[in-house]
């Protein structure tokens, strides 16, 4: 009778190893549409050979992944958040060069016409008038672009600080994954985990390892951690005195850690990319031709005389320093008001005189922009083509990065994904050995049954 019990219990356990096995495969059937679900298997271990013991064993469930392949994946995530956050804003900038009417190189052609013009009539109130309005025109185009490419960094700049908000958060929730992971090793939490560091890096980049004690660690790129363990720092902006913009620090307790030159990957470092190299290049590059317009016209101007034979006036608002020219430039009021004090006569030569409408129109082909080497039309045109560049080389990286993201999770599903024709199989599978295991215990009820009775 010990035997026949010793069989029941061996049918029990192979029963509920067989129903363990439903069990999972239903529950990966299940979660086939879940993001970032991992497939889990249970392994069945055999007990000491028959007759001492036998039976079956299962494990807990385990997910079936690579951490390999996940640590590229957050790569690639990190790579494609700079990228996806940097080429919109390029092409944003680029729109807003090229937009709202003539570029302006073609506001500085309409300014070389007319003063081609005045060359030829200088007498005449209304060619020198059209002269001023192109001029005019050519500086409220340059105000115009200076305010686009100050409006694009400061909406990088937000985009800056909420982007650091949700990495902080995401850093919080990955801590806490971890310390519940430490108290159970559930292969859901495991997944959780996953799921927030693709995000985290593509947010922030950096890097997240799983340590031996099954803790994951985010290192950014400069070093600093932002989570150990259960603990985790924070990325925290606040308004950067020298430069108007906010700063990302990394807080951790009373320690403090700028790192906003240093975050290269994600969104917040092609945000950051774009705000502090980008566009603070078309920003300068802009200033600077303003600086350089105003000055060789000016430098000119000053030596002719209007109409009124006064020498030694300004065409423009003249122009101090470089920083921040491009959205101060302006004709001098007074031009605005009275075209006869252009200077197109040389001193003292009559007001029919035009040398000096000659010498300013020259000016269109003098190498007085970018330190001389470019004509004040060359400068205007490789500002837009600069940012045209730019914006197609970070266009061709987004689809470049898409394509490894799509290739990494196309490895990860065929690794980690829930095939539904294979778990369907094994359904049937452990179905059809459960039936088995109730027809052995069925069989050796039986036999008891007919012990005890003749007992």
């Amino acid at each position: 009778m010990a035997d026949l019990l010793s069989l029941l219990d061996l049918g029990a356990a192979g029963l509920a190893a067989q129903h363990n096995g439903v069990a999972v495969a239903g529950n990966n059937t299940a979660n086939v549409n879940t993001e970032g679900y991992s497939r889990q298997r249970i392994a069945f271990h055999a007990g000491l050979a028959a007759p001492l013991v036998g039976g079956v064993t299962t494990s807990s469930p385990r997910r079936v992944d690579s951490e390999l392949l996940a640590g590229r994946e957050r790569l690639a995530s990190a790579a494609l958040g700079r990228s996806g956050a940097r080429a919109p804003a390029l092409l944003d900038l680029e729109a807003g060069l090229v937009e709202g009417g003539p570029s302006i190189d073609e506001h500085l052609a309409d300014l070389w016409a007319g003063l081609q013009r005045v060359s030829a009539m200088p007498s005449d109130s209304l060619v020198r008038d059209a002269a001023i309005a192109t001029a005019k025109a050519l500086t409220d185009a340059m105000r115009q672009r200076a305010d686009a490419v100050a409006r694009s960094r400061s909406e990088a700049d937000a985009r800056i600080r909420n982007g650091s908000d949700q990495a902080t958060t995401l850093a919080k929730e990955i801590a806490d994954i971890n310390r519940a992971i430490r108290i159970s090793d559930d292969p859901v939490q495991r997944d959780r985990r996953d799921v927030a560091a693709g995000k985290l890096a593509e947010l922030v980049g950096g890097e997240g390892r799983i340590d031996a004690d099954g803790q994951m660690r985010w290192v950014l790129p400069d070093g600093g951690v932002l989570v150990d363990g259960d603990h985790a720092a924070r990325l925290v902006t606040s308004p950067d005195a020298a430069t108007g913009f906010s700063k990302v620090e990394l807080v951790d307790g009373s320690r403090r850690r700028d790192v906003t030159a240093t975050l290269d990957g994600g969104s917040v470092g092609g945000d950051l990319a774009f705000r502090d190299v980008d566009s603070a290049q078309t920003a300068s590059q802009l200033d600077q031709l303003a600086f350089d317009l105003t000055s060789s016209l000016n430098a000119v101007h000053r030596g002719g005389a209007g109409l009124d034979g006064v020498v030694g006036r300004d065409l423009f608002v003249p122009q101090a320093v470089v920083a921040g020219a491009a959205s101060r430039i302006a004709v001098d009021p007074a031009m605005l008001a009275d075209s006869t004090r252009l200077a197109t006569a040389a001193p003292g030569s009559g007001t029919g005189d035009n040398q000096f409408a000659i010498k300013l129109l020259a000016v269109r082909d003098q190498r007085v922009a970018g330190g001389g080497a470019k004509t004040l039309g060359e400068a205007a045109i490789d500002i837009i083509g600069d940012v045209g560049r730019s914006a197609a080389d970070a266009k061709a990286a987004g689809v470049r990065d898409a394509e490894v993201g799509n290739h990494l999770a196309g490895l990860r599903d065929s690794l980690s994904g829930v095939d539904l024709d294979e778990e369907l199989a094994k359904m049937v599978h452990f179905q059809h050995a459960s039936e088995a295991m109730t027809r052995f215990l069925s069989t050796v009820d039986s036999m008891l049954g007919d012990l005890l009775t003749r007992l």
